[in-house]
């Protein structure tokens, strides 16, 4: 929800920005011809567009049911590309794609509003309804991502409950050597009985005993109506990541396939988990120990006591997750836009200017206070300035960080 275009003063001749735009267009349906790989991620930072636009139309819609006056929404900023005006509202597209806005008149007492229009500006409305337009825009992440979730539940699965059965997958090294075969099912590792795949990796590795290259477990598998007793030789793992011996044995995934009323009911849990696992996340990189953590991730220190997953992603970050996501499949590519989703919705409603969530504590703050004093309380922008001068400081800062660090040390695949 943006008062204004921070672009609208550049002074571009409008047909040859739109000739520019054509030709990027025409540029982007080639290489989606020529490289279909990097069109889905293209589509995948489209989506990304179009996810901040349904925001802004959260607020447009929610304005407008409040009786509020917005004067303008626009897809992009900067010089005018193309625009319609229906009733009050002008519609259209700029030249700039770095997001869109909603103007809504008389956001703080710094704006100047004709006499008129004063009752219908976003300042003199009830708190309930100066609440709702805020909140609108953050709240449609959060519609998207449940969306996102259902479709990804129905038709794939329940991923975040896949678990591992007894049944193997595939065997290799010394499982392999020993006959074992994908499709045998384990009934019992060194004379004890397993009904889950943690016991077989804790008999294969006991705790407090650590095993010896060349030692022998002892499998009881079921294959078809017989059970056969195979031992393997623990073998030193073929991935160096793994500082551990392995048997070779890999368990099959299940993943759960709910019903279209089970996915109903799980698509908003699922999601509010996700919510609650990112906000602890947010907790975690803005506490002491996780602003000390970046700025050592930032300086180039690898050492073990470096988290380095805990850390904040560029634009260019998004797009190399996406690339891997792409390459992943499209479950992947839901799974990233629904963290995004939750991830931007709860960020927007930090209670902090220029954020969604600044213009509800204002809000909170002023009906509060007009209570307490018996008298209307009106916040004065201009005394917010210096915090909202700090905040935007610290998002720059964020941003160019990310970037520098997204280029000179990628984030990992987790897909």
């Amino acid at each position: 929800m943006r008062a204004s275009d921070p672009f609208e003063d550049i002074d571009v001749d409008p047909v040859r920005t739109f000739a520019l735009t054509g030709v990027v267009l025409v540029a982007l349906v080639i290489g989606a011809v020529l490289f279909p790989t990097q069109t889905a991620v293209v589509a995948v930072i489209v989506a990304l567009f179009v996810m901040i636009m349904l925001h802004e139309f959260g607020h447009l819609v929610a304005a407008k049911r409040s009786g509020m006056k917005v004067t303008e929404f626009f897809v992009g900023f900067g010089p005018r590309l193309w625009s319609t005006k229906r009733g009050e509202t002008e519609y259209g597209v700029k030249a700039v794609p770095l997001g869109g806005y909603c103007r809504i008149i008389g956001m703080t007492n710094l704006e100047e509003v004709a006499t008129e229009d004063e009752p219908r500006a976003y300042r003199n409305k009830r708190t309930s309804a100066k609440m709702l337009v805020a909140a609108a825009g953050p709240a449609v992440h959060f519609v998207i991502a449940i969306i996102l979730m259902f479709a990804v539940l129905f038709f794939a699965g329940d991923y975040r409950s896949a678990h591992p059965v007894l049944t193997l997958a595939d065997t290799t090294q010394g499982a392999a050597a020993a006959g074992l075969r994908p499709g045998d099912t384990i009934v019992a590792v060194n004379s004890q009985t397993v009904n889950e795949w943690l016991q077989v990796q804790q008999l294969i590795n006991p705790p407090g005993h650590p095993a010896h290259v060349g030692d022998i477990v002892r499998f009881v598998v079921r294959r078809g109506s017989e059970q056969l007793t195979v031992p393997v030789k623990l073998q030193e793992s073929a991935d160096p990541s793994l500082k551990r011996l392995v048997a070779g044995v890999t368990p099959r995934t299940v993943v759960p396939r709910p019903g279209f009323v089970t996915s109903v009911v799980q698509a908003p849990r699922q999601v509010a988990d996700i919510g609650w696992q990112s906000i602890k996340a947010i907790g975690s990189m803005f506490s002491p120990a996780g602003i000390s953590n970046y700025f050592r991730i930032l300086s180039g220190d690898t050492s073990s006591n470096v988290d380095q997953s805990k850390r904040f992603v560029s634009p260019a970050g998004v797009g190399a997750l996406a690339s891997d996501a792409v390459k992943a499949g499209w479950v992947s590519v839901f799974g990233l836009l629904i963290a995004i989703n939750v991830f931007v919705g709860l960020f927007n409603l930090l209670p902090l200017l220029p954020f969604d969530g600044g213009h509800i504590a204002i809000a909170l703050y002023e009906k509060v206070a007009s209570t307490v004093r018996r008298r209307r309380v009106q916040v004065d922008a201009a005394k917010l300035l210096p915090i909202t001068v700090a905040v935007v400081a610290v998002l720059g800062f964020i941003f160019l960080s990310s970037l520098f660090l997204d280029i000179t040390h990628p984030v990992a695949n987790p897909f």
